[in-house]
């Protein structure tokens, strides 16, 4: 078995055995701060009121006391490394091969009103540096890729960007930073390796130039929230024709005459079915104590992009793209009262109809994410996924080989188990089974073992 990186791999085994060395009790109770890379899930951190620092969230701890009187000030860093090492066992077209690649994501908030009165103002910056090598393209031929932490192997300047309170339901945000941040994502997506669910519904990355992580444009977005359970997002990205190559690191901050921009609008709904309240009998006074429901997260979406480069498969040019996607989870088993642990299911879905430009015009994902599974491992999380891409006429056509056959579909099924070694540590592992890679049928299913590590500085 050949690694493409050998710094790349001590690195990763080194990281590896560091989080064995954490790996003391199955009744660890703690968890990382944030299951991947992804920076939506920084989301509900980068808000003005800054919740109290807890210390054992980091592998660094508190700086000795550092981080906290920074903290008090209105300064929060974060860090975060993921790796993932894994091989195609069997399969693909070429089998017998293992690959490492990692993802380094660091930044900062700012709490503008603590720190100069600057009532509801938040600014951040981060930085992101990804190496190692893509399993998929050198050894599988699959349109998903089985690491999600491929795509932009250098360093970048991610997010520089100012978010702005405006009253009690509004929140404006204006920058540079990636529609995938805020979009077209869900923290469930998380948990799996293969990246045709990690971070986005990919159908959507594939057919429209939405910017993901980590590839930052100028953009400016609203997010209305009426209601706790009513929400409303829209934003407006630059798009260009060098946009997923950042060959400068993120440091062009140009808007070229030919560039132009993708709007989205997502509608969400965000339940909590069964959520019971009972009096309370030492304290009538006091009101109902209410228990935790089933939460749910239900959204539609929908893009349109204008630009004079989106390039048929067979020749030619549109000057427009448009599509849709939409999202279902919903908690359907709480093990007990009040506890976190059960089984949450989730759908997504994209269809982007414009098959003359659409490399997989519909897709569908699917999951069951079960939290607490085994005894005395209660931040475990244990997954099984599933993805089914539908392979466009015109696409298939553009890449068909002499004497093979038309690509039509590529189904993946994921199955791993993330043991959450300390609340800033984890390591899972992971098995793929990727049928038909690249749809044809002319390429044998491959079966991908491996794992992905993390840490939360």
């Amino acid at each position: 078995m050949c690694f493409s990186s050998i710094a790349g791999w001590r690195l990763g085994w080194a990281a590896l055995i560091a989080l064995a060395g954490g790996f003391t009790s199955g009744e660890s109770k703690a968890e990382t701060a944030a299951p991947r890379h992804d920076p939506s899930l920084l989301q509900p951190e980068m808000e003005t009121q800054v919740a109290a620092l807890p210390p054992g969230d980091y592998m660094f701890a508190d700086w000795g006391g550092v981080r906290s009187n920074l903290h008090e000030l209105g300064i929060d860093f974060f860090g975060f490394y993921n790796a993932i090492i894994n091989g195609n066992v069997v399969g693909g077209f070429d089998p017998g091969h293992a690959t490492y690649a990692h993802d380094i994501w660091l930044g900062a908030k700012f709490d503008l009103e603590r720190l100069f009165g600057w009532t509801g103002g938040l600014f951040a910056i981060s930085f992101i540096d990804r190496a190692g090598d893509d399993l998929t393209i050198q050894h599988i031929g699959s349109i998903y890729s089985t690491q999600q932490l491929v795509g932009g192997q250098r360093p970048f300047l991610y997010q520089v960007y100012l978010e702005q309170k405006l009253g009690t339901y509004i929140t404006a945000k204006v920058g540079r930073y990636g529609a995938s941040d805020d979009f077209n994502t869900s923290p469930w997506y998380g948990y799996a390796l293969n990246n045709g669910i990690n971070g986005n519904i990919r159908n959507v990355l594939f057919d429209t130039r939405f910017s993901a992580y980590p590839f930052a444009v100028w953009a400016a977005s609203v997010f209305l929230d009426p209601t706790p359970e009513f929400h409303l997002k829209a934003g407006v990205f630059q798009v260009s024709e060098g946009m997923f190559e950042n060959d400068d690191n993120g440091l062009n901050f140009g808007i070229g005459d030919r560039d132009g921009y993708l709007a989205i609008v997502q509608v969400a709904w965000t339940p909590e079915f069964r959520k019971t309240g009972t009096i309370s009998a030492g304290d009538p006074k006091a009101g109902p104590l209410t228990t935790k429901g089933m939460p749910g997260h239900y959204w539609l979406g929908a893009t349109f992009s204008q630009w004079d480069l989106y390039q048929k498969f067979l020749g030619g040019f549109l000057d427009h793209s448009y599509g849709f996607y939409a999202h279902a989870d919903q908690m359907v088993y709480r093990e007990q009262v009040g506890s976190e642990q059960g089984l949450t299911v989730f759908l997504a879905s994209g269809y982007y109809p414009q098959e003359e430009i659409s490399r997989v015009p519909f897709q569908i994902n699917a999951g069951l994410n079960y939290l607490g599974l085994f005894p005395g491992r209660d931040k475990d999380h244990t997954i099984v996924y599933f993805i089914y891409g539908d392979i466009g006429s015109d696409y298939a056509r553009s890449v068909q080989r002499p004497g093979g056959h038309r690509a039509q579909s590529e189904e993946v099924i994921e199955v791993g188990h993330r043991f959450q070694i300390t609340r800033w540590s984890y390591i899972q592992p992971d098995l793929q089974w990727v049928i038909d890679p690249g749809g044809t049928g002319d390429i044998p299913n491959a079966v991908v073992v491996g794992a992905q590590m993390g840490v939360t500085f």
